[in-house]
């Protein structure tokens, strides 16, 4: 690379690593436990179910950077949304990929329409960093979410006797008892 571009990268990374944090809100951290949060329900009014729209979701949306690794429904400043960890692919100053299996995106969205309230970059666990026997998608459908119920309220990675596995906790929507299963 010559001196010239050296340089001109130089003095602008500073103004596009202004605009980029400028770009990402902050996400809160999340309640202690699943439903702690919750005005003593948990079946928002409106709802996109994860069975529905965990497939699409990596290729639609700016939420996710790659396969989704967490999922949690949250009720904040009389808000609902859906807390969503995802894989993502890091670059250097140069543009240029860097692996980097830790690295990954949180965001905040909209229960209803899935649009981005806040996003970060977050260090992802070992757990959300192994492959697992299914996707999202698949233990989601695994789970028995259905209408009108159950309906998740998390899906976690965890490793259990050294294999990474999906924790689910799912909602009865009529009396609001959690259940948790770990699915492969």
């Amino acid at each position: 690379m010559g001196t010239v571009r050296r340089i001109a990268l130089s003095m602008t990374a500073p103004t596009v690593l202004a605009l980029c944090t400028a770009c990402s809100a902050s996400v809160a951290p999340p309640p202690e436990a699943v439903g702690d949060d919750y005005p003593g329900t948990c079946m928002p009014p409106e709802l996109s179910w994860p069975s529905d729209f965990l497939e699409s979701l990596p290729g639609e949306s700016a939420a996710v950077g790659g396969s989704v690794v967490g999922l949690r429904l949250e009720y904040v400043d009389s808000e609902w949304m859906w807390r969503i960890r995802s894989a993502d692919t890091r670059e250097d100053a140069f543009g240029e990929r860097v692996d980097d299996p830790s690295f990954g995106r949180e965001s905040l969205v909209d229960v209803r329409t899935l649009e981005i309230l806040s996003t970060q970059e977050t260090e992802l666990t070992d757990a959300e960093q192994q492959p697992t026997g299914s996707s999202a998608v698949g233990a989601a459908m695994s789970s028995g979410e259905q209408w009108p119920s159950p309906l998740i309220v998390e899906m976690t990675r965890v490793m259990e006797d050294g294999t990474p596995k999906w924790r689910i906790t799912t909602c009865d929507t009529a009396t609001n008892e959690q259940s948790v299963m770990t699915l492969d």
